[in-house]
């Protein structure tokens, strides 16, 4: 005959021991949520501060480049300026070296004239000097006549001067009424024993001075007049 085993009936254990592993397994699902969200915070954190970094830096490396661009442009200015001071100081110095060139040739007329004076007497054409100026075919030119005499009486005296030289069709002769420019040159002359004229002269596209010819003519004397032909400086062009 079998036997009949009675177990006593605790529904409360069975009910308490549910309610524990329930809470346990809660637990430990709460902390494995926990750690991996602790984990995601931690990661986003640290991300964060990456980012923090990296755009620290990359205000720092526009910052930086502002700074150089500003310093190039600085530089590029100072260059600039460092160019234009020199081009200006080279025209400058041109400029002078030109002017020295022609008062040293205006010097030398001037010595020449006075030289020549010493051994001259009576009136005289004593000399041209003609220079060349920033225009094409346009000269200056400065004509010195002297009268070396023991009275101080004053010569009355006219003036003439024509320039001879070449164009395309062959040799021509230039009255100065032709080529002077500016104020109409006073042809007669009053002085006691200096004068000096002074003139530009612009000659037509194509021509080609080679010589002036420049005459005077005392009033009052007869068979005074005087001629003295100059040739063409080189230095004039």
């Amino acid at each position: 005959m079998p036997k009949l085993v009675v177990k006593k009936h605790r529904p409360l254990e069975i009910i308490l021991a549910a309610i524990i592993f329930s809470a346990v397994f809660s637990v430990a699902v709460w902390l494995l949520l926990d750690a991996n969200h602790w984990d995601f915070i931690k990661s986003r954190i640290s991300q964060s501060e990456e980012s923090r970094l990296l755009w620290e830096v990359n205000q720092g490396l526009e910052t930086e480049n502002k700074a150089l661009r500003e310093q190039v442009v600085m530089l590029e200015r100072s260059n600039q300026i460092d160019d234009q001071v020199a081009a200006r100081l080279q025209n400058e110095i041109r400029a002078l070296q030109d002017k020295t060139y022609s008062l040293k040739g205006e010097l030398e007329f001037y010595q020449g004239i006075m030289s020549d004076t010493t051994d001259s007497k009576g009136l005289n054409i004593q000399g041209l000097h003609i220079e060349a100026t920033d225009q094409s075919q346009r000269y200056r030119f400065k004509l010195v006549l002297t009268n070396v005499a023991k009275s101080d009486r004053v010569v009355e005296v006219t003036m003439d001067m024509s320039i001879e030289g070449m164009n395309e069709a062959g040799s021509e002769v230039l009255s100065l009424d032709k080529v002077i420019t500016g104020n109409e040159l006073k042809r007669e002359l009053k002085f006691k024993n200096f004068e000096r004229i002074e003139g530009s002269l612009n000659f037509p596209e194509g021509f080609k001075p080679l010589r002036v010819v420049v005459d005077i003519r005392q009033k009052g004397l007869k068979n005074s007049a005087i001629q003295k032909i100059f040739e063409w400086p080189a230095s004039a062009g």
